[in-house]
This record gives C-alpha cells, structure tokens and sequence, in this order.
C-alpha cells in the first residue's frame, strides 16, 4: 500500500496565540520530529488532507509521504489532540521512524468463518479487539485475520495461530486468546474465561 501524501507549510510562531490563529484560518499546527532530524520541525496541515489518513484501511498505522519545505519525509502519526467538546484536530505529532528498524504497533483483530461450535449452540466470545504485532513501519498490516471455521465447542484460537504476512510478527509476553467457543450458560470450562461476545 502506497504512502498517504500530504502536504504542509511551515509555521514560524508557537504558542497558544499563533496556534489559535492557524486554526482560525481552517490549518492545524503540528510537529515534525524523530529519525534524521536533528530539531523539531512546526508545520501546519489542511485538517481536510489529514481525513485521507483518517479513513485509510491502517488508520493511525498508516504511512504518511510527508512534504516539508525541501523534500518529503516518511512519517507516521504519534499523537492527535482534539478539542474535547468538538472534536476538531487541535495538534497533531508526527514521527519520522527508521524505515529500515521495526516498530510495534496495535491493529484490529478481524474474525472470519462460520464456526461448527456455535452452529452446535455454543458462543463465539472475542476478548481481544486488537493484536499487537511487529514489522517495519511500511508493513504494518491495516488488520489480522483469525479464521474461526475449526472451532469446535471449548476451543480457543490463540495469537500464536494467528497468520502473518511475511515481516510481520505477534508480540506478546503470554500466549493469549482471542477468539473460543463456548457452551450456552457458561457450562464448559475451556471457555471460563470472561469474554466480550
């Protein structure tokens, strides 16, 4: 998947004073920092471009073709302010990683198939929303599929089984579930954990 280009200007006041302004003027002031640049740089952004990243399939995971004053810079988004009423863009943080050191990061955890368990009558329950997994910035998945068509009545699927393209790993301390079929009215042990359906 191809950068999300966006372009920015730069900005020569900070503080809540020039920071109000550019707002007033429909731009979003933000910050530029991390690998291979030496200071921090203050830019503004069209708070209309930073919807493409919004609404990309990776979301905050997205990478960012970045253009400053004398080139572009591959970078992500660390951090987003919003007002707390509004919900406008405020601030926005973003970091330039090193294109070639992996980074973590948190994607959605999408379940898939039809599983024989719960056509018995059990109850699929999915306590984990997300995976955290490990990659280079650019192959950080938009999502991770875990295929439930096998489980049977008691069984979990772990993060371990789930699959990963190629470069992409899950991070984890402890194996953990993330998806099992459980019997009707908590009778089957396997499934004893609390679990968000």
């Amino acid at each position: 998947m191809e950068a999300i280009s966006i372009s920015t200007e730069r900005r020569d006041g900070t503080g809540k004073g020039p920071n109000r302004q550019l707002r007033m003027a429909g731009r979003v002031p933000a910050v530029v920092y991390g690998h291979g640049i030496t200071t921090p740089v203050n830019v503004s952004v069209d708070p209309k471009e930073m919807l493409k990243v919004f609404n990309d399939p990776k979301g905050l995971n997205a990478v960012i073709d970045l253009q400053i004053e004398g080139g572009a810079r591959m970078v992500m988004i660390r951090e987003v302010q919003r007002h707390p009423l509004t919900r406008k863009l405020e601030h926005i943080d973003f970091v330039a990683p090193d294109p070639q050191k992996e980074i973590e990061a948190d994607v959605t955890l999408t379940i898939t198939g039809s599983s024989p368990g719960v056509q018995a009558g059990g109850k699929l329950r999915t306590p984990a929303r997300t995976v955290r997994v490990r990659a280079l910035p650019q192959n950080i998945p938009a999502a991770v599929t875990g295929d439930v068509s096998t489980l049977e009545m008691g069984d979990n699927l772990m993060a371990s089984q789930l699959p990963m393209a190629e470069g992409v790993k899950a991070v984890f301390d402890r194996d953990y579930v993330v998806a099992k079929v459980v019997a009707p009215r908590g009778g089957d042990k396997a499934g004893g954990e609390k679990g968000e359906g």
